[in-house]
């Protein structure tokens, strides 16, 4: 019985850790891990893009406005904002 009741208090206190911890950080992002995903998102549809004119030439349009309007993002000094993000001090 108080093996039970031991096995039962460590799988709850797992749950409760991964549900306050890794879940919670990968479900809401910092700002500052939104700006980078946004940044590699960027980087990877730019490349690929580039690719894609290099080797068809069937790109139409500036790559930087097409890749910007698929991920809904902006420019603002060197990082990628998104604006659909609430930005932090705001």
């Amino acid at each position: 019985m108080f093996g039970k009741l031991i096995t039962l208090a460590i799988i709850i206190g797992a749950c409760y850790w991964y549900w306050s911890g890794p879940y919670q950080e990968r479900v809401n992002p910092s700002y500052e891990e939104r700006l980078e995903r946004n940044g590699e998102n960027m980087r990877q549809c730019l490349h690929g893009l580039n690719y894609k004119a290099g080797a068809t030439g069937a790109v139409t349009g500036d790559p930087v406005e097409i890749c910007a309007s698929r991920f809904n993002l902006y420019k603002q000094g060197e990082r990628w904002h998104s604006y659909e993000d609430d930005r932090p001090g705001e």
